[in-house]
């Protein structure tokens, strides 16, 4: 029978990225934020959770951190998601067209230099992969996310080009956090 395996974000987020990663074969269950991904797994409604734990550029997630130091479930696995940010624009849409980008701020800030040098109004989203899917449902050509390829796979958009953080080094930090103290993984995690 499959683990339920939680996630804070919702599908295309890079938690949800890192949860495929990890458990492929599992079902990947999305939570609103860390503290209920975590409980989930309390609970016992999932079996596991996978939430980030640092990103090389932004730092220490301290909730994240919060939950793990106060609470009771176990660090079995972590894994280190490189974070490459891209712009997705709608189907027909071109680099040309884009006069405004929509992710999350941390995302915004790793492609600074990007989005000034050519101009671009931002809006900020709760993260990554709302911003493709508010992408998605506005159809405007105009408006493009900065957001995974997974991403632009999952919600129908475009990579109208890879690669647009100024950093080749950003990666994120994920914990595998369970009740069960040696629980395994599927995918490529060091512990």
């Amino acid at each position: 029978m499959p683990k339920k395996i939680a996630y804070s974000g919702i599908e295309g987020a890079f938690a949800h990225v890192a949860a495929r990663r990890l458990f492929p074969d599992e079902i990947h269950v999305s939570f609103g934020d860390f503290r209920d991904a975590y409980e989930a797994v309390v609970k016992g409604d999932c079996d596991a959770a996978v939430l980030p734990i640092e990103n090389s550029y932004a730092g220490e997630v301290k909730a994240v951190r919060q939950l793990i130091d106060e609470g009771e479930l176990y660090v079995n696995a972590e894994y280190e998601l490189p974070i490459v940010q891209n712009l997705l624009g709608v189907r027909g849409s071109r680099i040309s067209d884009i006069k405004k980008v929509i992710s999350h701020q941390k995302a915004l800030e790793q492609c600074d230099e990007y989005i000034k040098k050519r101009g671009y109004s931002v809006i900020p989203a709760a993260n990554t992969a709302i911003a493709a899917r508010e992408v998605t449902r506005m159809r405007d050509m105009s408006v493009a996310a900065i957001a995974s390829v997974e991403t632009a796979a999952i919600y129908g958009l475009k990579v109208l080009e890879e690669k647009i953080n100024e950093r080749d080094d950003n990666k994120t930090r994920f914990v595998v956090v369970s009740r069960e103290k040696e629980m395994k993984t599927d995918g490529n995690s060091v512990l």
